[in-house]
């Protein structure tokens, strides 16, 4: 992974060969993350948002790509288009950080929810997140995969339908 200008941009190779350009997300890229979020079928709305039709799509993607101290989103492009979304919000205790990853329905499966997650982290650790936390239906395999695939230490605790993970960012870097 090529990082370029503290994390403005990496060059990452998918595990089908592809390269793709993970960046911070800029206001200019609101519309892409609406569109993108458009383009999820019933099910992968309701793993990402839990509902299958999330209210006010616009003013979630204005917030993703608007600078913040307190979050974090990145996407991963090929060419012009969006394939991922990756951010993170700070929560409390300090040093924590609630994340969340969204891949296009036929991106699937390449490495792009990875690939983002893994640049979310190093983010994080350099803003001085040391935990990332998610709530993740069980039935979510896809973003379970994701998260062992990154191979981070993590916590979880099954309450109900829903997994809530802990990962311990501390030994990444």
């Amino acid at each position: 992974m090529d990082i370029h200008s503290a994390f403005r941009i990496a060059h990452v190779k998918l595990d089908d060969g592809a390269e793709v350009a993970i960046r911070s997300l800029q206001p200019t890229d609101a519309d892409r993350v609406v569109a993108l979020y458009q383009s999820l079928t019933d099910e992968e709305c309701y793993f990402r948002f839990f509902t299958m039709h999330p209210a006010q799509l616009q003013n979630c993607a204005r917030s993703l790509t608007e600078p913040s101290p307190d979050q974090c989103a990145v996407g991963a492009f090929e060419s012009d288009t969006l394939l991922g979304v990756a951010n993170y919000i700070t929560c409390d205790p300090p040093g924590y950080a609630e994340v969340a990853v969204v891949v296009a329905h036929n991106e699937h499966l390449r490495g792009v929810g990875t690939a983002l997650l893994q640049l979310l982290g190093e983010m994080a650790v350099h803003n001085e997140i040391h935990h990332f936390v998610a709530d993740i239906l069980a039935e979510n395999h896809l973003m379970l995969r994701v998260l062992a695939d990154c191979g981070w230490p993590c916590r979880r605790h099954l309450d109900g339908s829903v997994i809530h993970v802990e990962i311990d960012l501390n030994d990444f870097v």
